[in-house]
């Protein structure tokens, strides 16, 4: 496995593996390299969605803490669809960097 196919993976956010995992072909991981690279490719695509959610979690947590200054936990939690009490959960976690600045496939 090169970094070149671990650079094409977090690119297309795994849609090659995905697309040929589907094809049922029996040597459908063989363009990446094998099982063994493929079960890798597909941990660091992972790794980036648990990235990115984590990061997307901080980011909503600024937000609800900004809706809180404004309107009453019950509001925010009406238009959210949680309990009120998660809407305090929410808003304490904060970012918390370092985060990747752009996704693989906004970056030149």
């Amino acid at each position: 496995m090169s970094p070149q196919h671990v650079h094409e993976a977090l690119a297309d956010g795994g849609d090659a593996l995905y697309a040929a995992a589907q094809s049922g072909s029996a040597d459908w991981s063989d363009a990446f390299g094998g099982p063994l690279a493929v079960a890798l490719l597909a941990a660091e695509v992972g790794a980036l969605a648990a990235h990115l959610n984590w990061r997307a979690s901080g980011i909503r947590s600024l937000a609800v803490d900004a809706l809180l200054e404004d309107f009453s936990a019950v509001a925010v939690a009406g238009e959210l669809g949680v309990a009120r009490q998660k809407v305090y959960e929410i808003a304490k976690g904060g970012l918390r960097p370092p985060y990747i600045e752009n996704v693989p496939w906004r970056t030149p």
